[in-house]
């Protein structure tokens, strides 16, 4: 990170003034991708150049703005570009701040605000308002409770995940719990989502407990992080009502996670979504990978286990295995990790996807990826 002190000549007379401070870092990746058919017959390529800028100003201590920008390139010899969903704006956002600079059948390029916030934090009290992450979850891989701004855990090339246009309102009421009032606009008609999160810590367990108003609709849910023994537990539920004529949807996953000797992590969880597929599908497209806070997996019933090796402090390793038992739907995803240098990672990623289609359990499609990543 690049940290730049500067301050006007008359400030620099006092002793007592203070510089302000810019903070400047980001990366840029280039990614070589790969979509093999079922049969590994036909491959498809496509290389991605992704870019993130992030600026920081601190006047003071108090009072921090922020913007960062995130800008990727795509091209493929696909007959139609598998990835041409990045010029589609993030729904979340209700501002439109992103630029599609060409996108036609083999060249996608744009460039998105992707944070864009003042904040203002005293001992007790922060407000921040803008473009913004709003992070409400405490487990792993999927988070009910993060009704603002959900992510796709399969996307593991955005490491910040999606922002939201709202403001956030924290206030610590003693050493252990706080009150946290959120609200947002997203680009989605009625898209208003307002909650409020009372977080507290009891019998060594952090909990927090949230309600508040999803898309016009009432929304309420809980969330957890401890340890049983050595192993950590977390949990969250998410309740989104649906009116009077209709089920209510339960979003439910729990996750237990334990670090071995010989740098050996395992984490297991599962995940329940009451309006999920709960049998066998007649097609692939009904399994619908398109997640959002309501959809976080198109299965009912979700079983996930990752285990992460750490060889050496440049190479590790890690192999997610997903499950959804009666749709009988499979994941298969491992990946590679390996610091050439300082500021340098060389990555290989691995998805394969099986589902049972018409009494046939099969393989969907294979996606590789290899990528080299430098920091700055």
């Amino acid at each position: 990170m690049l940290n730049l002190s500067l301050a006007s000549a008359a400030l620099a007379q006092d002793s007592t003034a203070k510089a302000s401070s810019f903070f400047l870092n980001g990366y840029i990746k280039d990614m070589q991708t790969f979509s093999i058919d079922s049969n590994f017959r036909n491959v498809e390529w496509g290389n991605l150049i992704h870019n993130r800028v992030n600026l920081k100003w601190k006047p003071s201590e108090k009072i921090t703005g922020a913007v960062e920008v995130r800008s990727r390139i795509l091209y493929s010899d696909a007959p139609e570009l598998p990835a041409g969903s990045i010029a589609v704006r993030n729904a979340n956002e209700y501002l439109n701040m992103q630029e599609v600079w060409v996108n036609n059948h083999s060249v996608v390029f744009t460039s998105n605000v992707e944070r864009l916030y003042f904040d203002y934090r005293t001992e007790k009290f922060n407000l921040r308002v803008g473009r913004q992450r709003i992070n409400w979850g405490m487990a792993t891989t999927w988070n009910p409770n993060d009704i603002f701004n959900s992510y796709n855990f399969l996307d593991f090339d955005y490491e910040e995940r999606p922002g939201t246009d709202g403001a956030k309102l924290k206030y610590m009421l003693g050493n252990t719990s706080n009150l946290e009032f959120a609200c947002a606009h997203t680009s989605i008609s009625n898209g208003n989502i307002a909650a409020v999160k009372y977080s507290l810590n009891k019998w060594n367990y952090d909990f927090q407990i949230i309600t508040g108003v999803y898309y016009n609709k009432p929304t309420a849910g809980v969330g957890w992080t401890g340890y049983i023994g050595d192993a950590g537990f977390k949990g969250e539920a998410q309740y989104f009502s649906a009116g009077r004529d209709s089920t209510g949807h339960l979003n439910l996953t729990m996750e237990t996670d334990y670090k071995f000797a010989g740098d050996w992590y395992v984490n297991f969880g599962l995940l329940y979504n009451n309006y999920g597929l709960s049998g066998p599908v007649d097609a692939i497209n009904a399994i619908d990978l398109n997640l959002s806070p309501k959809n976080l997996m198109p299965t009912k019933w979700n079983l996930i286990l990752t285990t992460t090796k750490q060889f050496s402090p440049r190479l590790s390793a890690s192999t997610t295995l997903l499950f959804s038992p009666g749709t009988n739907f499979f994941i298969l995803f491992p990946s590679l990790q390996y610091n050439l240098m300082t500021n340098l990672d060389l990555d290989v990623f691995w998805q394969s996807f099986f589902a049972e289609v018409n009494n046939d359990f099969k393989a969907m499609r294979h996606l590789g990826y290899l990528r080299l990543k430098f920091n700055f």
